[in-house]
């Protein structure tokens, strides 16, 4: 193809230069208009967190300066307005002829794609995306009826059965700038308002201390973990101390790092260790790419089911009794409910803006099942604080968690965090790190000071109920309230199907009326012949055979993506670019940062799973009082 073309190349959660589809094909055709757009306004309920902020801002630099490099400055735009209004602006400003990026999957984002791609395509202006964040579109997977799956396990195996080739785009050696690419009116960094206060400043400095945001020096953390913390990944990902996981997930979120070169590099390494003999790589292996195929199931649940970020996917938990009580919310988020661990984990959140998957889920099953408050709230919370908050993750997270998953934890699942504490802290050193009322508490009472005599107490300098809490809730009660609420979720989800039956109970009815309400949305169509095999299929809802159950999913994004999709094939291999050493230091938490007394804007990257099976991508914390370099 000629290099005729005068392209818009739109950033969003691709900030990466190597394996960006969007950016390759633009560089290849013609010349390019890097563009990265911040408007608060299209976040709405969503706005991103203090620390999630920092990390763009840090990582918009990193890919700013990597631009410049190559030839063509990041232009960034500060849209008062709205994201169409700034592109159209900057189309006509430089004559530029088309526009191009990759998708996201999100609810929010799927939206603002449609009507923006639908926008430009009504003035004439071609729109083209491409897959830069998944190994698998949401709509290649399904089951043998063509319909969408609700259970992971399933999902995954499909998955493993497919054919999947493995083409990263090469990394441009050279752009060549739009014509007139100096007069869109772009914004220093600073004038993007990622950080609103002087104080965010001085917190967000700490950060800089324990992480290195940038598209290369995620690729340097990939090699750092595959060479030597792969290997022992299924025996120490559990430990909620030290480093122990991947820590890639906010690379993965910003799209600093390819999912697909995540994928090639761990299955190189396994077909080396196979030829070694190394019989223990395989269970590290397959829990790592286990993890993986977590957040590509994020995306899955996400496109196919968008209310999930609204409501449960079981619909009979619109039924559930959840308690709107805003006290136990506050003293769940400030760490003060009185069980260590739990407590622990909190503050470590809200001091660092991390916290290891394991007492993710923890804190997010003590907060449902406990303290029963909404998993929204929890999910909203979780987005408000986290360093790698991340949408899709977090509705699949909380609603593992909360039992609103066909495959989630079981309603009736009430974790003892006494119990949880001896197994995931035995020692008490992270309890001690994040709660210094406790430093002083022998191991055998530090995850149950309750029940420690007197005299311990005494010595350890703790009094329970004025300098450390007592437990918010017992254990029984907690049992009790649990038991009931889910009793009267099954009673008020029959009494409204018996409701819709209008008094025509018959014997088939009844065996259906307690049962899990799941949507079925259909994914394989029949194609016209003049369709691209690989256009995106909409997902629509299938026929609804049960009467008891006229659960209906509406697909509400019509053509977001229609023949814009590259052959994957197409596209071009490259190795990894130059590396850079990145440091991982942790910062101490003497800090100005401080427990909140509320919580302000809304929703979450939770990364929360199954316990049985640790995600991969989070883990190492910003251990209290030490400023040293991180293991590999």
């Amino acid at each position: 193809m000629a290099r005729s073309e005068k392209t818009v190349v739109w950033f969003r959660r691709d900030l990466r230069i190597d394996d960006n589809p969007a950016l390759a094909t633009a560089a290849k055709e013609g010349s390019v208009l890097p563009l990265f757009i911040w408007c608060p306004a299209d976040y709405e309920q969503y706005y991103p967190g203090r620390c999630s902020r920092w990390w763009l801002k840090q990582s918009l630099a990193h890919l700013g300066k990597s631009l410049e490099s190559l030839g063509c400055p990041l232009t960034l735009i500060h849209a008062e307005d709205s994201t169409l209004a700034a592109l159209l602006e900057s189309i006509h400003s430089t004559g530029a002829t088309r526009v191009v990026y990759n998708r996201l999957y999100d609810p929010i984002s799927l939206v603002h794609d449609d009507r923006i791609k639908n926008e430009l395509s009504a003035l004439g202006i071609p729109v083209q995306s491409f897959n830069g964040d998944l190994l698998y579109e949401p709509w290649e997977v399904y089951d043998e009826n063509g319909q969408a799956f609700t259970n992971f396990n399933m999902y995954w195996e499909k998955c493993m059965n497919l054919s999947l080739e493995i083409s990263q785009s090469l990394a441009p050696v050279r752009l060549v700038p739009v014509p007139g690419i100096e007069n869109v009116r772009g914004c220093p960094i600073d004038d993007l308002g990622l950080e609103s206060s002087k104080d965010e400043e001085s917190s967000n400095a700490l950060l800089s201390r324990a992480w290195s945001p940038g598209w290369r020096n995620a690729e340097n953390m990939l090699d750092e973990f595959v060479s030597y913390g792969l290997l022992e990944y299924s025996k120490h990902g559990m430990k909620v101390g030290g480093t122990t996981t991947s820590l890639l997930s906010p690379y993965l979120h910003f799209g600093e790092l390819s999912v697909r070169k995540v994928y090639q590099l761990v299955k190189m390494h396994q077909v080396n260790w196979e030829n070694e003999g190394k019989s223990e790589a395989e269970e590290s292996v397959l829990l790592f790419l286990r993890s993986i195929g977590f957040r590509e199931y994020s995306r899955y649940l996400c496109f196919n089911f968008p209310f999930t970020q609204k409501r449960s996917l079981l619909g009979n938990l619109k039924h559930y009794p959840w308690r709107s009580d805003e006290d136990r919310f506050k003293s769940w988020r400030q760490g003060m409910t009185g069980y260590p661990l739990v407590d622990a984990g909190m503050r470590e959140l809200w001091a660092t803006g991390w916290t290891h998957n394991r007492i993710r889920v923890i804190v997010s099953s003590f907060a449902v099942k406990f303290l029963q408050i909404p998993w929204i709230w929890g999910m909203k919370y979780f987005w408000d604080v986290l360093l790698d908050a991340d949408l899709e993750s977090d509705i699949l997270g909380w609603q593992y968690i909360s039992g609103s998953l066909p495959d989630g934890h079981e309603l009736s699942r009430l974790d003892n965090p006494e119990v949880q504490g001896q197994k995931y802290d035995p020692d008490g050193e992270y309890i001690r790190t994040w709660i210094p009322e406790l430093a002083r508490m022998p191991t055998e009472w530090i995850h149950c000071p309750w029940d420690a005599p007197s005299s311990i107490l005494e010595v350890a300098g703790v009094e329970l109920g004025f300098n450390y809490p007592k437990p918010i809730v017992q254990l029984h009660i907690a049992r009790e309230c649990l038991d009931d609420a889910i009793s009267t979720m099954w009673q008020l989800d029959t009494a409204a199907k018996l409701a819709e039956l209008d008094g025509e109970v018959v014997e088939d009815n009844m065996n259906n009326i307690r049962s899990f309400d799941i949507p079925n949305v259909v994914l394989k169509k029949e194609l016209s012949p003049s369709a691209s095999s690989i256009d995106q299929r909409i997902p629509s809802t299938s026929g609804q055979k049960k009467k008891l159950q006229p659960l209906e999913v509406k697909a509400p994004y019509k053509q977001i993506i229609q023949d814009d999709v590259m052959n994957a094939s197409n596209m071009e291999d490259t190795g990894s670019t130059a590396k850079l050493q990145a440091s991982r230091k942790r910062s101490s938490s003497d800090s100005a940062f401080n427990v909140p007394s509320c919580s302000s804007s809304l929703i979450m990257h939770s990364q929360i799973h199954d316990p049985n099976s640790c995600l991969v991508l989070h883990s190492d914390y910003l251990q209290q009082n030490a400023d040293r370099n991180g293991a590999g």
